[in-house]
């Protein structure tokens, strides 16, 4: 009977470790703080731009265009609304959250993002989710938001630089990614642009330093939703390569233009995945969605 004893004394140490390694292995779940519709605009479905419900000041109910490739911590309303503020700044909610922006008033001669979306529409960029973990779910037309890092096991990790302008103080999410144009790869550091409705943009400069055959391309002149006009034509890509992710066969045409920025990453590409956004860490994690 003590031989049993001491037996089962000394498996208990061995039992508790292999507990401890099992509990190890298991992966934490963490759920959303919040979770916020989103939906593109009705009047513009070729658009592929997040619109969100907000409120501003606790009264005012309007749409959100929600535009990653703007840093300032401001939004931007008409200027049919400026009565209505005594400040220089007003509270913003979207979900849960709310925060204390300034306001940037545009005039209703100016040509905006309010053409396109209607006057009842203010736009915020990602600094309204600074410190926070955001996800886009575009198959369910949602933003799941976080206060720290969901499970992330299948994803592709991709560092984010934060850019500075030094000349405007404006500051910009930058990653690397590739474009494979008639065989021949164009590498570029690119903006992530919920704000922009092409797959990607790149400059000029790319189609003259690689030579490539402009035959087939469509030429046209594209909007900017901060206002203007922008010479542009787009050729169908090869692939696209963002991490250690390709996307092919989308029938994806890449935007070349004369302006002289860094590369734009649209929406449309960014609809193939899962999109978490770390602004705490500044991290983008991508997961690719079979459409089938």
């Amino acid at each position: 009977m003590k031989k049993s004893i001491l037996f089962l004394i000394s498996l208990f140490p061995f039992f508790v470790m292999c507990q401890n390694s099992n509990k190890k292995e298991e992966i934490a779940l963490v759920f959303p703080s919040d979770t916020i519709p989103m939906q593109y605009s009705p009047d513009y479905p070729s658009f592929r731009i997040p619109i969100l419900d907000g409120i501003v000041n606790d009264s005012l109910y309007l749409k959100v265009f929600f535009d990653t490739g703007t840093d300032v911590n401001r939004f931007s309303i008409s200027d049919s609304y400026k009565n209505l503020f005594v400040n220089d700044s007003a509270f913003v909610q979207i979900g849960k959250f709310k925060k204390q922006m300034r306001i940037i008033f545009w005039g209703n001669n100016q040509k905006s993002f309010f053409d396109m979306f209607g006057k009842n529409t203010i736009l915020v960029g990602w600094r309204f989710f600074e410190n926070k973990i955001i996800e886009f779910d575009f198959q369910n037309q949602r933003i799941l938001v976080y206060e720290e890092l969901p499970d992330i096991t299948e994803y592709s990790k991709i560092e984010i630089t934060l850019f500075k302008n030094s000349t405007t103080g404006n500051s910009a999410l930058l990653i690397p990614a590739q474009v494979v144009l008639q065989g021949k790869i164009m590498q570029d550091t690119f903006k992530i642009d919920t704000g922009c409705n092409d797959c990607m943009v790149l400059s000029s400069k790319h189609i003259e330093e690689q030579g490539s055959d402009t035959t087939n391309a469509s030429y046209y002149n594209s909007t900017v939703v901060a206002g203007g006009v922008r010479s542009s034509f787009s050729i169908l890509a090869d692939t696209i390569k963002i991490g250690d992710l390709y996307v092919a066969n989308q029938n994806m045409r890449i935007t070349f233009s004369d302006y002289n920025g860094r590369g734009l990453l649209g929406t449309p590409t960014m609809e193939n995945f899962s999109v978490i956004l770390d602004l705490i860490n500044y991290d983008l994690y991508l997961k690719k969605i079979n459409k089938e």
